[in-house]
């Protein structure tokens, strides 16, 4: 043993045993390096994950502050308690405990298979289901009692899902049961963090009810519907080879796309990121400012965030999205699973959300993002959406990400000359009338000058 002795005081001391034989890297830890790196860097999110990751509970830090504890009850369930987690909390429910039963039993109808079957079924994967929650929080339930809630749960969420998806009028158990309010506040509870059901049990079910692989387009259409507003069919995998952990994770996997990294210029920048980004006060302006600086916004139908400069102007393209009443909690709690530790992810919804925090500062950014098809308002006057962006906080982002979108736009605001085109044409050109008066100044100018230039030069008889 090497003794490092570090003395206190006169009549105490401590010494720190350091092992010969331990390294001072701990290299079995390059392979979770790694796997961060690749999520960071868009090379890919790993689906073989080297450890058990957990459902975590939304980290403390996130509810601290007067923000925080504003927020506390956006990460907190309204109407149902899904997993272990507020389960405690089941007797506040009791309607939604009472609906549970209906739904087991509704979705049993629609397998065409015993429930007894598949109680079955979730038993097989109940071991791992267990491992998907945080040590010692299955503890109080046996295995028989684990199961049962486990398959109550799932099936309530999948009936849920297969009702919107199809727009069954089987909807209206939901309003029976629950009331308009509370089927108001499903699709918010089933998206807190605290209240996932590993999707391992989720998948189960699913692919009894669906044996055709037709799930992919209930949870497909289910995802338009959350995202867009609208309940349709995208050509575009929900699940393809993705391990997802919970519902959660699926969803925020599907909600947005981050620019890729190509070529030697990004890996450039990646290296200046964590010295650039300490400017992020010098954000880029808001959706209305850019405009007038002649960069547009667009929407991006391929999903991607994306900033294209051209010799006069600039193209924002961003996803469209719908903000409704339950945006906020599924925001909010897709970021904490972002925060949480022992998560290898690219932080997509953060910086998503971080881009529009930029863009939107007032009830016109608003509007411009809605004229331009960006941003579909569905909670109404358009300073509610100002202040659910301003309420919202993003501890951190994907640097990477963000600076190579923030750079692009910095870049083409620095090349004056595309900027000045851009601003000559919004000051004297954005209205008809200032195309006028612009035109009858030129005229009066013209014409002062031609008086005086003749007028000075006398002509010559003939």
């Amino acid at each position: 043993m090497l003794e490092l002795e570090m003395q206190t005081t006169e009549s105490d001391h401590v010494i720190v045993e350091i092992p010969y034989d331990q390294p001072v890297i701990n290299y079995n830890n390059l392979g979770v390096v790694k796997e961060w790196q690749r999520c960071l860097t868009g090379i890919g999110i790993s689906t073989n994950y080297t450890r058990q990751r957990h459902i975590e509970k939304v980290p403390p830090l996130l509810l601290e502050g007067e923000r925080g504890r504003r927020n506390r009850e956006y990460y907190e369930p309204a109407v149902v308690s899904l997993g272990p987690y507020h389960y405690k909390s089941r007797i506040r429910f009791a309607q939604a405990e009472e609906y549970k039963l209906i739904t087991l039993e509704e979705y049993g109808l629609r397998t065409g298979k015993p429930i007894a079957l598949l109680y079955n079924m979730v038993f097989e994967v109940i071991h791992d289901a267990r491992k998907c929650y945080i040590d010692g929080s299955t503890d109080a339930y046996n295995d028989e009692e684990f199961n049962q809630m486990m398959l109550r749960d799932a099936c309530f969420v999948l009936f849920f899902i297969e009702c919107i998806s199809h727009a069954n009028n089987m909807l209206l158990l939901n309003s029976e049961y629950l009331g308009a309010i509370g089927f108001a506040n499903i699709t918010r509870d089933i998206f807190l963090l605290e209240n996932q059901i590993p999707f391992v049990v989720l998948e189960v079910l699913l692919k009894l009810r669906f044996p055709d692989d037709k799930g992919e387009d209930i949870l497909n259409r289910f995802f338009n519907y959350l995202n867009y507003g609208q309940v349709f069919t995208k050509d575009e995998k929900v699940l393809g080879n993705k391990q997802p952990l919970h519902l959660l994770e699926l969803y925020r996997s599907y909600f947005i796309s981050l620019p890729t990294n190509s070529s030697k210029q990004s890996k450039k920048n990646v290296s200046d990121v964590d010295h650039k980004y300490l400017k992020r006060n010098r954000w880029f302006a808001s959706a209305t400012e850019l405009k007038s600086q002649w960069i547009f916004l667009r929407p991006a139908y391929d999903e991607k965030i994306a900033f294209h400069s051209h010799r006069c102007y600039g193209v924002i393209k961003l996803p469209r999205r719908a903000v409704s009443s339950n945006s906020k909690v599924i925001y909010l709690n897709m970021i904490a699973h972002e925060m949480c530790t022992h998560n290898p992810n690219d932080f997509r919804v953060s910086t998503y959300i971080r881009i529009m925090k930029s863009l939107i500062i007032q009830h016109e950014d608003v509007k411009e993002l809605k004229n331009k098809l960006i941003l579909l308002n569905y909670v109404g006057c358009d300073e509610q959406v100002v202040k659910m962006y301003d309420e919202i906080d993003v501890p951190a982002v994907n640097y990477s990400k963000f600076y190579q979108f923030w750079r692009g736009i910095e870049k083409h605001h620095n090349a004056k000359y595309k900027t000045w085109a851009g601003e000559l044409i919004t000051n004297y050109f954005s209205s008809p009338w200032k195309t006028v008066a612009l035109l009858a100044a030129t005229a009066i100018l013209l014409t002062s000058f031609l008086q005086t230039y003749f007028a000075a030069k006398q002509l010559p008889d003939r």
